[in-house]
């Protein structure tokens, strides 16, 4: 395969993967909402918490902004056979979701 069209296909690739870095306060605030919210009690994260759901260290690798934050917003009911659920974040404003969205994709 030829570098340049290797190089466009990945580009074609990670097209909406890519999330905008966070300042160094918005990066802290994440953190403070991620422990808030509990995520470490079901999914592992810098090799600490749970493996009762998938890792969260290189989510952003697999989903967009868009795809977490649609994910936190309006969660599965049932994830297996085992009763596994998210919770619901309904009573978490949107400015925080989307900044846990935005933390979470920038895990690559």
């Amino acid at each position: 395969m030829k570098p340049v069209f290797f190089i466009f296909l990945l580009l074609i690739l990670s097209n909406g993967l890519h999330a905008e870095p966070l300042t160094k306060d918005q990066h802290q605030q994440a953190q403070r909402l991620f422990i808030a919210l509990g995520c470490r009690a079901c999914h592992d994260f810098n090799k600490s918490g749970s493996n009762l759901a998938n890792s969260l260290d290189r989510i952003g690798l697999k989903l967009s902004e868009a795809e977490i934050l649609q994910k936190l917003q309006r969660p599965p009911r049932k994830l297996d056979a085992e009763d596994k659920f998210m919770p619901s974040y309904q009573t978490t404003s949107i400015e925080q979701l989307k900044l846990l969205s935005r933390f979470l994709a920038n895990r690559k």
